[in-house]
């Protein structure tokens, strides 16, 4: 058996183990980037949801609250919220702006 015969295998065995450890790390890496997606989407939506319980029942809202919910509508849409969030801002959307 020559020298090249027996370092293959090792070496093959070793790339092996660092292809699936490197595996694993991106997958680990993936469920945390969608649990901070998922929580940021939420923290998003609470906004909105507080912007919506203080502004609609007064019948307008200041200019600058409403750039703000622009701001948060985006955020949220872009990391795939959903309906609910969309039908929030368009009742935030349809109140009169004030200074």
């Amino acid at each position: 058996m020559t020298i090249l015969e027996s370092i293959v295998p090792m070496l093959l065995t070793g790339v092996g183990g660092v292809c699936g450890w490197l595996l694993k790390s991106h997958r680990k890496e993936e469920a945390r980037d969608q649990a901070m997606e998922t929580g940021l989407r939420t923290l998003l939506r609470a906004e909105l949801l507080e912007i919506h319980a203080k502004y609609v029942p007064l019948g307008h809202i200041p200019v600058a609250v409403m750039e703000e919910a622009d701001r948060v509508y985006k955020a949220y849409h872009s990391l795939g919220g959903n309906g609910t969030g969309t039908k929030i801002y368009e009742e935030i959307k349809a109140l009169p702006t004030v200074d």
